[in-house]
Formats: structure tokens, sequence, C-alpha cells
């Protein structure tokens, strides 16, 4: 959901679960759209992005936001906002500058802009957002410029229990310009005291200019006039116009007819021998000329491929390029869009070194994943090439927790070791029963040998 924010003193903010308010004057986000509109159109195919961070107060569950400071980013990363070393200890200088909270302002949050994906933040703007900005009232604000169409932002906050909701705002602005102010009416008949002196390009000429011009160049005048100009006073004499001077001939006299003719004879009698000559070699000339003229229809081009493929794995994605494609040979970087579960695709920034690796790998969430790979070619129209995945999800077992693991190896140890015994003391009663089976006859036999004994002696 969009809305759109206009010329106001300040613009107002606010969703069901947002536990503040945000009001943000109309001037500050002109200016931040200003400087990032500047900055999109600073380089081709994206331009730089850029932030800073956000000044204002909170107090009585009200965010105001009524000014801003730019961050100086190197850029060490590519055209993206991602901060280096270097740049966190500007961020730190930044942040501290403005920590006292003179002129009733101090940081309450932190913006920059999206040039070449949709409004959200990333792990690592989450990352700098509770590293730099922990208090709960602090936001995030990311601003997304267009070519053709108004710039849109969108806020970031902590809820309730303390959890952001990352992949998009619950509430976006159309951020249109401020309307142009009117010059007044009328301007001042007299110049500033501290105005130069308009420059003239021709001096005016004076009267000892003009004297001196009739010194050098000295005209015919009638005798009745020299007569007047000597009675006249001297001053009179030097104001007098002068005379316009003749200009001098500069080309040459004109030709007389005699001359001028015999010159057509020569241009006729050089023309009838070129035409005749071109006549007779024009088996040789002309084939090249109709060539040129009228040259042989020539197949267009076929752009370079990428070679983009996608492998499943139990579920990970290797998605795989040509890196020794022509259309990677004068590649800048490269986005990877994926448009999995989510309903808008995430963009990934690819640069020089991964573009070389020529693969990707990447953890699907859903049986149908669409890729498009777009290439930025210096001094060349980026390349873009698209592929599908369908197929279904893997089953996945649940993760076994290492404390129930650690019982059942112990357990099955345990069974292993049982199972021995057991079969030691089986072996064991065995032998026993043979053995007993063996006392067993032994006395059957000497029972025998008794009663044999006793019927003898009768």
């Amino acid at each position: 959901m969009t809305e759109s924010s206009t010329n106001s003193a300040a613009n107002l903010w606010s969703v069901p679960e947002c536990p503040f308010q945000i009001a943000t004057s109309a001037r500050v986000l002109d200016d931040i759209r200003l400087t990032v509109v500047d900055a999109f159109f600073s380089l081709p195919r994206g331009g730089a992005e850029i932030g800073g961070i956000l000044l204002g107060s909170y107090e009585a569950g009200r965010l105001t936001i009524n000014n801003y400071a730019a961050l100086d980013c190197e850029h060490a990363y590519g055209p993206s906002f991602a901060l280096s070393p270097p740049d966190e200890d500007r961020l730190k200088t930044l942040i501290a500058a403005h920590a006292s909270g003179a002129a009733g302002v101090r940081p309450v949050g932190w913006y920059h802009s999206h040039t070449r994906s949709e409004i959200f933040l990333s792990d690592a703007d989450l990352v700098i957002h509770k590293r730099y900005f922990p208090e709960a009232w602090q936001v995030a604000m990311v601003i997304k410029p267009h070519t053709f169409e108004p710039a849109r932002i969108g806020y970031f906050f902590r809820e309730a229990d303390g959890s952001m909701r990352t992949k998009n705002s619950y509430r976006e602005i159309t951020l249109d310009a401020l309307p142009i102010r009117q010059v007044p009416n009328g301007m001042p008949s007299v110049a500033p005291a501290d105005q130069p002196p308009l420059r003239r390009w021709r001096p005016e000429a004076t009267a000892g200019d003009l004297e001196s011009a009739a010194q050098a160049a000295p005209v015919a005048v009638p005798a009745a006039e020299v007569s007047q100009a000597e009675t006249k006073p001297e001053a009179e004499v030097a104001t007098k116009p002068v005379a316009e001077l003749t200009a001098p001939l500069f080309l040459p006299p004109e030709p007389s007819a005699w001359t001028r003719g015999w010159v057509w004879v020569v241009a006729i009698g050089v023309g009838l021998g070129i035409g005749s000559a071109g006549f007779q070699t024009r088996q040789a000339w002309l084939p090249r000329v109709v060539a040129v003229v009228n040259p042989a229809p020539s197949a267009p081009a076929r752009p370079p491929t990428l070679g983009l493929s996608i492998i499943d794995r139990e579920g990970q994605l290797q998605i795989n390029w040509d890196r020794n494609s022509r259309g990677l040979l004068h590649a800048s970087d490269a986005i990877l869009e994926i448009t999995d579960a989510a309903p808008t695709p995430q963009a990934i920034q690819l640069d020089g070194a991964h573009l070389r690796t020529g693969s990707f790998t990447y953890a699907r969430q859903a049986e149908k994943v669409d890729v498009k790979l777009i290439v930025h070619r210096a001094g060349g129209p980026d390349l873009a090439e698209v592929a599908s995945f369908l197929g279904k999800l893997p089953e996945r077992k649940p993760r076994e927790d290492a404390e129930a693991a650690k019982q059942r190896d112990e357990l099955a140890k345990q069974a292993a070791k049982l199972k021995t015994d057991l079969g030691l003391q089986a072996a064991k009663t065995k032998k026993l029963e043979r053995d007993l089976q063996s006392m067993r006859d032994e006395m059957k036999q000497q029972q025998l040998k008794r009663l044999n004994n006793q019927l003898t002696d009768k």
C-alpha cells in the first residue's frame, strides 16, 4: 500500500504494528530524495546507493525527524551501500557528533537507498541497525528512486516484542517532489552597490579618438565646410563626427569575358575526358560502387548467451552459468534475482569475483523457482537470461537433539554388550546341560551294574 507525500509541514506515518508515530519534515524528505536521485543518475545501470543518519527527537510516543546528516561512503565493495571498516568508523564519528542532542536533535535512525532492488532490509542492513541504532524507537528508512516515476520510501522499526519485519515495509509512501517556489514579480531598478559595473566589449569612442582617426586617414572635405570649421571653436570641431572610411579591396579584379570563355572550354574538355575514361573502365569499378551503394543485407548478430542452468541436489539449487561466455568479458557486476516462495524476488549482488566462479548455491523453499541473471557490461547494453526449476521438495528429516543422539548411542552400546553377555551365558548353559546329561548317563550305568550284580548272587 502506498500513499503520496506533498508539501506539508510534516509527513505523518503510522501503522497498528508500530508502537509510535513517525513525523518527518517534508523538506528533509525532499532533500534526501534529491541527493538519492542525483546519485542514481551519477553512474549508468542503477547509479550509486547512498545513506546517512536521521536526526530528530522522540517523546510521548511520537518520533520526529527534522534533519539528517549524510555519510561519506567510499563504496569499496561496489556501487551498493555496503559499509567497509573505514565507513563504519565514519558512521561512529557521525553518530557521536550528534549524540549530545544539541539544538534538540539526536540520532533517531538511519536511511539508505536501494537502486537495484525493492524496499527491504538485507541481513547486512539488519546488522548495521542492531549495532549502531539499538534503541527501541530508532528506525531505518529505505528509499527507492525511479527514472520516470516518483520515489518510494518505507520505514522499518522494532515492534512491541522486539522483532523487526525486514522483507518489506508495512506501508510505503510515494514521495513527490516539492513544488518550485515562484520568483517575486518585478526587478530592482537600481543595481546593488557591491555589484561590479557591466563589462563593455567595445569601448565607446571619445573626442580624442575621433580626432586621431581623422588625422591618420584624412578625408576630402568641401571648402565651404573647411571655412566654417575654421571659424568654429576648437571643441566644437573636435566633436564633429568623422566621415565613414572606405573599406580596402581584398578580392581580385573580375576576369574578362575572353578569359571566362577559355575556362569553360577547358572545363568541358576535362569533363568529357573523365567521362570517357570512366565509361571505358566501368566493368572494373561499377560492381564495387553498386556493392557500396546497395550492400547485401547481413544477418543480425546474435547476442552472446550466458548458459544459465539449474541443478537440484536434495533441495539445494546449484545455479550455474558459463563463466567463459563473451557476455562476461567486460562485465562489471551482475544481479541474481531469485523468485521463490516470497512474492517479491530476492536480489543478490554479484561482483566480478563471483561471476568468475560460474556458480551459486541456494536452498529453495518452494517447488517452483525462477532465476534471472542480469549482467551489467561496461560500454555495452545489459545482458539478461532466465531459467526455472520445477520439482517436489525433498522430505526434510527433523534435526535430532545432540543430547538425545548421545543417549541413543549409549543405549545401543549397552544393548550390544547385553547381547554379547547373553550369548556367553547361553553357551555356558548348554555346557552345563551336556555335563548334566553325562552325569545322568553315568548314574544309569552304575545302577544297571548294581542290579546285575545282585541277580548273579542269587
